[in-house]
């Protein structure tokens, strides 16, 4: 990708007689927009391959475009990934031997988003935009003894106050879910952070992580760890945390992600009026499902298998879940409850106190490096832009039964 200086790309965009095209029409896009029309430089197209972007057809009244229609522009034309994969991206731009494919590095950097209206609130663009840099700077990093990572989701709890019939995180098939153990936590989020050399944010997860009473705890563990940028708590706004699992919140580094499940979240109004009131950043969010969510076998080949795991929206997360480590939060789920043939290659052992550090940094660098598909990814329907969308946090009426796998 290219990385110019900012003077020297917007006067090169300006002086161009080529399309400008921003892929991605999401909030990253929305970023990179409201950033290129701040400096006066003109955006052609949105491009985007997804059934969001079909039905829009447009954003901003400009024209949304899918990748295969790239080819049809002029062969000179300006793209710049605004979206959140860019390893699943970039590659896909590069088969097509897109010649000026650019990063929002610069772009974001460059742009005061105080003073432009881009309907996030001011914690959301930073979060995003550092999210951005941290992603761009995985894919530069070419020390092959370094050992990075950009997000760990650190499940604390298998139980949630709702009983979505599509959770992708499959706790519609947990009869009987427990918290996870604090000592095996602990011991597991330290040996992972051993052999990391840099990482950019945890992601407390559940189910409903303030189900579990010791959140305060887990989260100022996490907290110690200095290098740190960002904990972002995910919560559905049905529990209001109290006493130290409030007062944890109260650090820089915390961000609460709200997922706003409408009547659902029945204490959402009350918890953002207490985050605001405590200056603790957050966000709330209404959610896009996609259909990602159901155990069930899907007798694909190896080649879309491949595909599946590469265009996966969550090729980028490790999982930590009682004292093990995975690729992602269904894998470490469906392996967790036994739904799915266990496969060794797909789980790292954080709490086998025989492999040394050096054993150990290897069987995490091969699950994170080396896999081009994992067990789960044939009991999965996919978790990239294409898969179908479906309506929100539908109630289950009873716990969900646990196909027979083959």
């Amino acid at each position: 990708m290219k990385n110019l200086d900012f003077e020297h790309l917007i006067r090169n965009l300006k002086t161009s007689k080529a399309p400008l095209v921003i892929f991605g029409i999401r909030k990253f896009g929305t970023l990179a927009y409201h950033a290129l029309t701040n400096v006066g430089v003109k955006v052609d197209y949105f491009c985007d391959d997804s059934d969001e972007a079909r039905n829009k057809k447009n954003i901003f009244n400009i024209p949304i475009i899918s990748s295969n229609e790239l080819q049809k522009l002029d062969p000179d034309f300006n793209i710049f990934i605004a979206a959140w994969v860019i390893a699943t991206i970039l590659p896909q731009l590069q088969r097509m031997k897109i010649k000026n494919i650019h990063d929002c590095v610069n772009l974001y950097k460059n742009t005061d988003f105080n003073n432009i209206n881009t309907g996030m609130t001011s914690h959301d663009v930073r979060r995003r935009v550092d999210i951005y840099k941290a992603e761009c700077a995985a894919l530069q990093t070419s020390d092959e003894s370094s050992f990075n990572l950009k997000y760990v989701d650190i499940t604390i709890t298998e139980a949630c106050s709702l009983k979505c019939e599509s959770c992708s995180n499959l706790m519609q098939y947990y009869v009987k879910p427990k918290n996870s153990d604090l000592n095996l936590l602990f011991k597991s989020i330290d040996k992972l952070m051993e052999i990391t050399n840099s990482l950019y944010e945890f992601r407390v997860l559940g189910g409903e992580p303030f189900i579990n009473k010791q959140i305060g705890q887990i989260i100022n563990k996490l907290l110690t760890y200095k290098t740190i940028k960002e904990i972002v708590i995910y919560t559905n706004a049905t529990i209001i945390p109290k006493g130290e699992n409030f007062e944890c919140l109260k650090n820089d580094k915390i961000f609460v992600e709200i997922t706003d499940y409408k009547e659902l979240s029945r204490k959402r109004d009350e918890l953002i009026e207490l985050l605001k009131a405590n200056n603790i950043r957050y966000t709330s969010i209404i959610p896009v499902w996609s259909d990602s969510g159901t155990l069930k076998y899907q007798n694909a080949t190896e080649e879309q298998l491949a595909d599946k795991f590469k265009s996966c929206c969550m090729i980028d997360k490790t999982t930590i879940l009682n004292g093990k480590l995975y690729r992602c939060p269904f894998s470490a789920n469906a392996h967790n409850l036994n739904a799915i043939p266990h496969n060794a290659s797909d789980v790292v052992n954080l709490d086998d106190d025989n492999k040394t550090i050096a054993e150990l940094k290897k069987e995490v660098t091969l699950l994170h490096g080396n896999k081009k598909y994992l067990e789960a990814c044939k009991h999965c329907n996919g978790r990239d832009h294409l898969t179908p969308k479906i309506e929100v946090a539908i109630q289950a009426k009873k716990i969900l039964e646990i196909p027979k796998y083959k």
